[in-house]
């Protein structure tokens, strides 16, 4: 019994740790200089892949290099990851960590709307409500204090990536989901990250050796902590946990951004983006909790159904922040 706890709080403690690094991103592209952001993620990717590599040779998982059925979509796992993350740290550059990882995770308000195309799923009532509530969270963090963008070109530029890196990243959750009874985690990160390599191979030569070696140990920490350590800690956690509860955890990634972008980038930070990061992410837990969107993110089951809240007429702030403190929601 002392030992499963234990093991299980490791686990939590695993999960933490990786999402929190995931939103450490801002930290590492902001001692990187003179390079491309293509060029960046390439030389990410190949130290982290290197990592993964050996990994993978020293507990002798030699099926995740087998290749099965499906093999077009392992190509669009990564050609999402390209998009996702150029797009994410285009967003960095010109509109902060804290605005950037926000918009990407906008990623479940496209999986609403593309799911009953892609995943021939209903859009339920509560995904209707979960998306209001977060396009609500969108409109608090793109729109100035001043209420305008058009003075402010970066920030409009750093938006429009930012809204794509979340569209791609539904795409890749789509694409996970359809890939999960053929392909391990482990197997889709390896394939995945590989693809992606290839894809990324231009951007490796347009870098000058005199602007490379200086950023060589930031982007090798980069690229093991982000692709490699992080990833493994969450695909090994993850497997463990309850469902939910990883899905909760997850959003620590957007709110240690925001955390990490004012400590140590200075940014900042506004009570709207506060107030929008509340929308999004309530909108989040929202949509992760609905019976019917269960098999889109791998979940076990669900928490008490939406309808029979209606019914119960819970369906108000304070009950659904009472239901969500309790865990009962």
């Amino acid at each position: 019994m002392n030992l499963e706890l234990k093991n299980n709080n490791n686990s939590y403690l695993e999960l933490i740790i990786s999402c929190t690094i995931f939103g450490s991103s801002g930290i590492f592209l902001n001692h990187i200089y003179g390079m491309q952001t293509g060029s960046i993620l390439f030389y990410r990717l190949l130290f982290g892949f290197t990592l993964l590599l050996g990994y993978l040779f020293i507990s002798k998982k030699y099926e995740v290099f087998r290749i099965g059925e499906k093999k077009r979509f392992l190509l669009l796992i990564g050609i999402f990851n390209v998009v996702t993350t150029y797009s994410y740290y285009t967003s960095i550059k010109y509109s902060g960590l804290s605005v950037a990882v926000l918009l990407l995770y906008t990623a479940p308000i496209y999986v609403t709307l593309l799911s009953p195309l892609f995943l021939k799923q209903k859009i339920t009532l509560r995904g209707i409500i979960s998306l209001f509530v977060s396009m609500i969270g969108i409109s608090m963090v793109v729109i100035p204090s001043n209420g305008s963008l058009e003075q402010n070109g970066h920030l409009l530029t750093g938006i429009i990536f930012g809204l794509i890196s979340g569209l791609s990243y539904s795409g890749t959750i789509m694409t996970v989901n359809h890939l999960k009874n053929d392909y391990s985690g482990t197997a889709q990160l390896f394939w995945s990250t590989f693809i992606s390599l290839i894809i990324l191979v231009p951007f490796a030569s347009n870098v000058p050796e005199a602007i490379l070696l200086p950023n060589l140990p930031i982007l090798v920490m980069f690229g093991l902590m982000t692709t490699a350590f992080a990833s493994l800690l969450y695909l090994n956690s993850a497997s463990k946990i309850n469902a939910q509860t990883v899905s909760v955890l997850a959003l620590l990634e957007p709110v240690s951004g925001i955390i990490f972008g004012f400590f140590f980038l200075h940014e900042p930070i506004i009570l709207k983006t506060v107030q929008g990061c509340i929308f999004i992410l309530f909108g989040a837990c929202i949509l992760v909790w609905d019976y019917r969107t269960v098999q889109t993110y791998g979940m076990k089951g669900p928490f008490v159904s939406f309808q029979t809240a209606l019914k119960r007429r819970l369906l108000n702030i304070p009950r659904i922040t009472f239901m969500l403190l309790s865990g009962r929601f």
